[in-house]
């Protein structure tokens, strides 16, 4: 039996070796009435169920798409599923900085630089085996949990000895390879909810803990700090606006100065979404506010959900062919 759901109001895969991913199951209405409790905004306002309107499509045809280079910009954006083409119109256009002409620029090369990664790596991505993976998900054991009151994806990572990806050896290219397909992954399992829900959600709370993280390592040698940033710098180059909320947890105090020279690598929208917080008194009510409950965290991450390690998620989607598109 392969990758199911529990019959309940948030689902909660489990990896079984011989049947597909069943769909999850959600209860919005119930879901609302906890968001209002928290004082939070209801599902209906979230700007990710909204599609494009007719003067935003026009940009998108006119102005981003036909400046695609290469002669055949439609084969490019052909590559995109409808709910990776409208998150990255929202990440580069709608929610992005800058002026006009600096944001429609950069939704041009963002469209042409995923759709050419993706013309030749999506179909395969997942099933394909990939040199170094074993030591990455070794160092950076990354665990998907459940889901948000908003239908948000919860999973994270507990990041290691980054100088074991170095010394395996492996090279930042080759772990950013390793890196697109656990992106690509997470990418299916959010996009399997949001078939289930009956409303687009293409983006995800993303938990780091830095618990057993080497910064010593981290900040003394050039070819950890390249390979830190390789890897993470990979899922904000290639799978922008997928980021809800990022909790950085059991982060000691020096870590500010580590992030200080992570940040400049990562996108102004996407650190405002970032919190950096200390032990489980801090990052459990911060997340429990956040509309995240604890059931739906992973165990290894503090919460009480079964650890789910992404590994397994991928076996199973390589094993089943469950991917959605």
């Amino acid at each position: 039996r392969g990758l199911r759901t529990r019959r309940a109001r948030r689902p909660q895969f489990e990896v079984c070796p011989s049947a597909t991913m069943e769909s999850p199951s959600f209860d919005i209405p119930g879901d609302d009435a906890k968001l209002a409790a928290l004082k939070l905004p209801k599902n209906e306002t979230l700007l990710e169920n909204k599609e494009l309107d007719e003067a935003e499509e026009k940009i998108l045809a006119e102005r981003i798409v036909a400046k695609i280079p290469g002669g055949d910009p439609e084969a490019v954006m052909k590559t995109f599923d409808p709910v990776s083409r409208l998150r990255i119109y929202r990440g580069m256009v709608t929610n992005n900085k800058g002026t006009e002409e600096e944001k429609i620029q950069e939704a041009i090369e963002t469209y042409a630089r995923i759709g050419a990664w993706r013309a030749e790596h999506a179909d395969t991505v997942v099933t394909t085996a990939v040199k170094g993976e074993d030591v990455i998900h070794a160092t950076m054991n990354p665990l998907v949990g459940g889901f948000d009151l908003y239908g948000h994806l919860v999973w994270g990572e507990k990041l290691g000895d980054v100088k074991a990806i170095v010394d395996y050896p492996l090279k930042p290219d080759e772990a950013k390879v390793v890196r697109l397909k656990m992106m690509e992954t997470i990418r299916l399992v959010q996009a399997k909810a949001t078939a289930a829900r009956g409303a687009i959600r293409y983006k995800q709370v993303y938990v780091i803990d830095l618990a057993e993280v080497h910064l010593t390592q981290l900040m003394t040698r050039s070819d950890v700090r390249a390979m830190t940033k390789a890897i993470m710098g990979a899922a904000n180059s290639f799978f922008p606006e997928t980021m809800w909320k990022c909790f950085i947890i059991n982060a000691p105090f020096v870590f500010r100065s580590v992030y200080t020279m992570v940040s400049p690598f990562i996108h102004p929208v996407t650190k405002e979404k970032i919190k950096i917080l200390a032990g489980p008194s801090k990052y459990l009510p911060e997340m429990e506010h956040a509309g995240i409950a604890k059931d739906q965290l992973p165990k290894g991450l503090g919460g009480d959900m079964k650890d789910r390690p992404l590994k397994e998620v991928i076996a199973a989607f390589a094993m089943n062919g469950d991917a959605v598109n």
